[in-house]
């Protein structure tokens, strides 16, 4: 990949809250939730903000906040448009967590947890920024 891949929060909102169908989700995409981890914590915030929560519990799986602020945070990552197969091939490798997999309309996203505005997945720079959107680059390019 020579250049940056962008895409925005908003442009899926409509596809992510849409019940997931019986059987995995099929060709080369991803629906992913954004989060911040919070600094020293294992919890995490939907980025869109909201209550900090752990993905390792259930507590929260069936509350229509929690679900609302995460579906909030989620978009669909799909291989042709410039995000690279290996980037969707990591998160598809990811486990669910006990709080998505506790949810019918959570358990075939995959949590795409950021730390200070980035993540690295299939030796790619994952990074989101407001007004930006999520955006990625060779991690050999960011010295990662």
């Amino acid at each position: 990949m020579t250049g940056e891949a962008e895409v925005s929060l908003d442009d899926d909102a409509a596809a992510a809250h849409l019940p997931a169908t019986d059987g995995e989700e099929t060709g080369a995409a991803v629906r992913v939730v954004l989060v911040r981890r919070l600094p020293a914590s294992p919890l995490v915030v939907p980025l869109t903000g909201g209550t900090p929560m752990d993905l390792r519990a259930t507590a929260g799986a069936h509350s229509d906040e929690v679900v609302q602020s995460l579906l909030d945070s989620s978009l669909t990552l799909d291989a042709t448009e410039d995000i690279p197969p290996k980037v969707i091939d990591a998160l598809r490798r990811a486990a669910v967590p006990p709080l998505f997999r506790a949810s019918p309309w959570l358990r075939r996203c995959r949590p795409l947890v950021l730390e200070d505005g980035h993540t690295l997945l299939g030796g790619v720079r994952v990074a989101y920024r407001s007004g930006r959107g999520l955006w990625m680059e060779p991690a050999n390019l960011t010295g990662g």
